[in-house]
């Protein structure tokens, strides 16, 4: 049984690959969670969802090799 845990997808970034490793693990679009985090931006005044998303860039490995959008190969 395969795990789907959580990895940042630095091939798939704007920023870090958060948004790209979270809509890997939800199993949605890349854009759909970007637009989340936006959304988030400015409906919370923007402070805790930029300390999430610098929490999750520090903490979230990278993933170890990307291949395609919905294969990830980790090592």
């Amino acid at each position: 049984m395969e795990t789907n845990k959580l990895y940042r997808i630095t091939n798939q970034s704007v920023i870090g690959g958060v948004a790209a490793g979270l809509a890997h693990h939800l199993g949605i679009d890349r854009a759909l969670v970007r637009i989340l985090f936006v959304l988030a931006f400015f409906f919370t005044a923007g402070v805790p969802t930029v300390m999430i998303y610098i929490v999750l860039w520090a903490l979230l490995p990278a993933a170890i090799k990307e291949s395609t959008d919905t294969n990830i190969i980790r090592i």
